[in-house]
């Protein structure tokens, strides 16, 4: 037998929606965005396949009230008819050899409700590698370019990313936080040389050299300050 194909938590998601009799129009619209793929997404036979495949799988590795359930139903109807009750069953059972984990090749309409797939897409992100190297090329305030996802998609995204690292082979560095990049650090700056960029690097991760920070510039007034800043890069904050 060739390896099993596996299947994401949308893609669950979306067969258990069907199952509890909704229309393969509204599964399509809440779950899928079926024009990001090449050719576009047959929502209906992706889900009849995927229940063949579970079925099948079921029927081979599943718990002997799992087989005898789906085999009752061969037996009455001539095919597998999922029931909430079987398809959780199986749903279950999938943990161990159907569930698929995220991947830095796979697309994002794949792992992402359209709202959100289209969103990155328009940013020219199709995949999740592309997503987290975004992230990592602009830093903390990386949403902030992408209509309709605010702080609080952006920490769900981050956390889901770091969550599968292994998986995807690559992780969102720890220092990409959501702190408000202008928002004075938590501790002093540490100044040091920055060299190599080819782009321009997202404000919290500035470096600057100490000859070069103001410190010790001719700006500076050591009797009264209007500015509570140490160096350059405080006052660019404040």
């Amino acid at each position: 037998m060739p390896a099993p194909r596996t299947y994401s938590r949308t893609e669950f998601t979306a067969l258990r929606a069907r199952v509890k009799g909704l229309s393969i129009a509204t599964i399509a619209r809440a779950y899928f965005d079926s024009e990001a793929t090449e050719p576009p997404l047959d929502v209906e036979r992706l889900l009849r396949t995927m229940r063949d495949d579970l079925v099948a799988l079921a029927l081979r590795e599943g718990s002997s009230v799992l087989v005898s359930q789906l085999q009752a139903s061969i037996a009455k109807h001539g095919e597998a008819r999922l029931t909430p009750v079987t398809l959780q069953l199986i749903e279950e059972a999938a943990d161990q050899w159907a569930a698929a984990q995220p991947a830095a090749e796979h697309s994002l309409a794949r792992w992402f409700r359209p709202l959100i797939a289209e969103r990155l897409v328009g940013e020219g992100l199709r995949t999740i590698g592309e997503l987290v190297a975004f992230i990592e090329r602009r830093g903390g305030s990386w949403w902030r370019s992408v209509p309709r996802i605010g702080v609080g998609r952006a920490r769900v995204l981050v956390a889901w990313l770091r969550r599968h690292a292994s998986t995807i082979g690559h992780t969102v560095d720890a220092d990409v936080t959501l702190a408000d990049p202008l928002a004075p650090p938590a501790t002093s700056a540490t100044f040091t040389v920055t060299t190599g960029a080819a782009h321009l690097a997202p404000l919290e991760r500035l470096a600057v050299p100490a000859a070069l920070s103001g410190a010790r510039g001719a700006d500076r007034s050591p009797g009264f300050a209007y500015v509570r800043a140490a160096h350059d890069l405080d006052a660019v904050r404040l």
